[in-house]
């Protein structure tokens, strides 16, 4: 007989590997499907608001479609987990595990599918398109998948309260579950599996079993990963199905087998050359962020005539996914031109995500209110939303806030102005104080000169539409 363990060592390499690397990729591609189908709901289809979403589903999808579900097998953090777990359990001797896997997943002989357990996880995909993808409800609660990103990443422990909370309580169940039955949230509960399992029914790789030379020993069901009846199938693809191999390396006469050779190798290496493309599209997208939006806030800043900010730099916090995360804003003539992470406690994966859709819409907006939260990145999301709101009020700020942030420029202001008073090009003035208006780049803009014995000995410019600091007296010639 085989030796299993030996002959699966590739796998337990990738799933570690991945979960070092790639530990949020599998919430990030269900996360990406519902921003692209919201948009679609809300009718606000633009390559502006889901082109991060379309990199991110590249990562999967297609690999998924042509080499089957590979991801699932050997690259999905959450399923390695599972696996873990599962073997944990038998080590243990969990004497009760046999029984509680065979009573929940009644194997159907005729369909090769769970029932009807196995249709649980269509449900939920169902009521997130439909209920909240749409909107109908608003869903702000930490889910599992999103509590287990928070311990997921080496070098940071969020203490114990993610546990305390709906997603911290469903993450136990699944866990526990896990131990009875294996990869119980695959099965039954997984949505992004039932995406997978829709997509995958036409992939080019498959594990064929001739019937007329199996036994009946029906090991490669027995050990199925995911409780498919393979009792009466000459061949299984895609699907339920996830690739792992368990069904060949039990199979004491070696008739279930990859129809190529190198099939193991061929999915792994498809799925992976997918996701390097992703992660290499998303990381030039988010370079390229602040230049696209920078010539949307340009656009926005011309038929904007009541900006608020002083030019400047400032920073502000707030509070991210996993903790404190600060955004430079920069404000060129009184319009936001520059956005910048400064520092981050929160998994990059959940910033790059959130900082796409965020950074986009505040600079096209030219304000932090009102902007949506990234779906899959909520936290990382109201986060930057925080900071930049908080960095935004300095740049509106008090009197204060403007004369700190505003002093070189009100020092070169001054002594150019003087420069012009004692220059003493107006004579035989009336005293008094005068006002004028004419066009500038932003409106009008009014400017008051004082006279005193028949000389000019101030020039102040009155609040208008334009920024202050956008102006500098002028001599005259």
């Amino acid at each position: 007989m085989k030796k299993q363990d030996k002959r699966n060592w590739p796998k337990a390499v990738i799933q570690i590997l991945s979960f070092l690397l790639i530990p949020g990729l599998f919430e990030a591609q269900f996360s990406a499907v519902g921003t692209i189908i919201s948009a679609v709901y809300q009718g606000t289809v633009s390559w502006e608001r889901i082109r991060y979403s379309v990199w991110m589903v590249l990562a999967t999808v297609p690999a998924v479609i042509i080499v089957g579900r590979f991801f699932c097998g050997y690259f999905c953090s959450f399923g390695a987990v599972q696996d873990f777990l599962w073997f944990a359990g038998n080590k243990l001797k969990k004497r009760f595990r046999k029984a509680g896997a065979k009573n929940l997943h009644s194997n159907s002989k005729k369909s090769g599918r769970n029932v009807p357990t196995g249709w649980i996880k269509y449900g939920v995909l169902l009521f997130w398109a439909v209920f909240v993808w749409s909107g109908m409800i608003k869903w702000n609660i930490a889910g599992p998948w999103q509590v287990f990103g928070q311990y997921s990443s080496i070098g940071h422990w969020p203490g114990v309260k993610p546990m305390f909370s709906i997603g911290g309580a469903l993450i136990l169940v699944i866990f526990v579950g896990s131990v009875l039955i294996q990869r119980f949230f695959c099965r039954y509960l997984c949505p992004m599996g039932a995406i997978y399992s829709l997509i995958s029914r036409c992939t080019l790789l498959k594990i064929v079993k001739p019937r007329s030379k199996c036994g009946s020993c029906r090991l490669c069901t027995a050990k199925c990963t995911m409780g498919i009846d393979l009792t009466e199938k000459e061949q299984t693809a895609g699907g339920e199905c996830i690739g792992c191999g368990v069904c060949i390396n039990g199979c004491l006469k070696n008739n279930a087998h990859w129809k190529y050779r190198y099939s193991v190798w061929i999915g792994v290496g498809v799925t992976c050359l997918t996701i390097a493309a992703s992660q290499f599209l998303i990381r030039s997208e988010s370079g390229s962020v602040g230049k696209t939006a920078g010539d949307a806030a340009i656009d926005t800043a011309e038929q904007n005539l009541d900006s608020r900010f002083q030019d400047g730099t400032y920073s502000g916090s707030g509070e991210g996914y996993r903790g404190t995360v600060t955004v430079s804003v920069k404000v060129e003539q009184g319009t936001i031109t520059g956005l910048t992470i400064e520092n981050a406690e929160d998994d990059q994966t959940y910033l790059d995500r959130a900082k796409s859709g965020i950074f986009s819409e505040i600079m096209k907006k030219q304000s932090a209110e009102e902007i949506d939260t990234v779906s899959g990145a909520t936290y990382s999301s109201k986060g930057l939303i925080e900071a930049t709101q908080n960095a935004l009020k300095e740049a509106a700020g008090d009197e204060n806030t403007v004369q700190e942030n505003t002093a070189s420029e009100s020092t070169d202001t001054t002594e150019e102005k003087q420069a012009f008073l004692d220059a003493g090009r107006f004579h035989d003035l009336k005293d008094g104080i005068c006002t004028g208006t004419a066009d500038a780049f932003r409106g009008d803009v009014e400017v008051q000169v004082t006279v005193e014995n028949q000389k000019v000995t101030d020039i102040s410019i009155l609040p208008t539409a334009t920024p202050r600091n956008t102006f500098s007296v002028q001599r005259l010639t």
